[in-house]
């Protein structure tokens, strides 16, 4: 298993496993958000390339500033694909992530997960992550005038 910043022609598959995570994504989308990455050094995508060849898992990380606490790295999502979960390539991702952050000076890395993803919960406890609060996340639609 190899991680590696993600290419432009894994777009495909990574827009795939967004599926799997519950996001509908197309190859479109993600290529764009991918030509984002060559301006915003302070942020990447790490694929997990399988001995074959094909993408079998990703994770997004990003720096997080804000006025309110300190500055940390934050994982924006982690899948595997189901047919690859259990073989520890979620860890390879997840510490290859952690590396990423302590390469630019982060010293914490924040993530939330759905309450309803009791599975991925316990693997982040397995990992070292506590759980710090629980809140609610509120959204609102905005109509262009």
């Amino acid at each position: 298993m190899q991680i590696r910043p993600m290419r432009p022609d894994d777009a495909e598959r990574v827009a795939l496993l967004c599926e799997q995570l519950g996001y509908a994504s197309s190859k479109e989308q993600v290529l764009r958000y991918h030509a984002g990455l060559a301006v915003d050094e302070d942020q990447t995508i790490l694929v997990a390339e399988a001995p074959a060849g094909q993408v079998v898992g990703w994770v997004h990380v990003h720096g997080h500033h804000w006025l309110g606490g300190p500055s940390h790295a934050r994982i924006a999502g982690l899948v595997v694909d189901q047919s690859h979960r259990g073989r520890g390539i979620g860890k390879a991702l997840v510490q290859a992530a952690e590396a990423w952050a302590l390469e630019r000076g982060y010293q914490e890395v924040v993530l939330n997960s759905n309450v309803v993803r009791e599975r991925a919960h316990q693997f982040y406890r397995d990992l070292g992550y506590a759980v710090v609060k629980t809140q609610y996340q509120f959204r609102k639609g905005l109509a262009a005038r």
